[in-house]
């Protein structure tokens, strides 16, 4: 076997464990990358991913609006925004009691 044969098989030898590690690889990211998946396993998680956003969202402004009712019912330096929230409990605490 000549110089140049040997070296072609070196290199063909380098090509092909590159060859294999890139593989592996590929299976690798495929297991990984949500795209790759089933499509079952795709909508199920996007739809979960969807209910913990809308549930997040929601509970974060009811926290938001309550916070900030809870303030503005204490402030006495603003009389009407407090009268008005005054209105606003006691309208909604009506509307529970009617719904009883």
């Amino acid at each position: 076997m000549s110089t140049e044969d040997r070296r072609l098989v070196e290199r063909l030898e380098e090509l092909t464990t590159a060859t294999r590690a890139l593989a592996r690889e590929v299976e690798r990211l495929q297991r990984w990358h949500p795209l790759a998946g089933d499509i079952r396993h795709i909508l199920w998680r996007n739809f979960l991913r969807g209910v913990a956003f809308g549930l997040g969202q929601t509970v974060g402004a009811v926290l938001l609006v309550g916070i900030l009712a809870w303030l503005l019912s204490q402030l006495e330096v603003v009389p009407v925004l407090g009268e008005w929230i005054a209105r606003l409990w006691e309208a909604i605490r009506t509307a529970q009691e009617g719904l009883r």
